[in-house]
C-alpha cells in the first residue's frame, strides 16, 4: 500500500512537470512569435521607406533630365561609356 502510495505521488509529481513543461513551451512560442512578428514589421517598414526613396530618387532625375537635356545626355553617354569600357578591360584580364 505504501508503494502505490509513493508511486501515486511520483506519477504525480511528472504529470505536474508535464503541465510546467508545455507551460514553458508555450511561453517561448508566443515569445518567437513575437519577436517573428516585430522583425516582419521592421522589414515591412524598411522596405517601405526605401521604396519611397527610390521614387523621390527617379522623380529627382526625370526632373533633372526635363530641366538639363543636353547634360543629361552627356552625363548618360559618359556613364555608359565608362561602365563599357570598364566591363571590358575587366573580362579581357580573363
Amino acid at each position: 500500500m505504501e508503494e502505490s502510495k509513493s508511486q501515486k505521488t511520483l506519477i504525480d509529481e511528472i504529470k505536474l512537470y508535464e503541465k510546467k513543461a508545455k507551460e514553458i513551451e508555450r511561453r517561448a512560442k508566443e515569445k518567437y512569435m513575437e519577436q517573428v512578428s516585430d522583425i516582419k514589421q521592421k522589414l515591412g517598414k524598411a522596405s517601405e521607406e526605401a521604396s519611397i526613396r527610390a521614387k523621390e530618387v527617379i522623380d529627382n532625375v526625370g526632373t533633372y533630365v526635363k530641366e538639363n537635356p543636353q547634360k543629361a545626355a552627356v552625363i548618360g553617354f559618359s556613364v555608359g561609356l565608362g561602365l563599357g569600357l570598364a566591363l571590358g578591360w575587366f573580362f579581357k584580364k580573363k
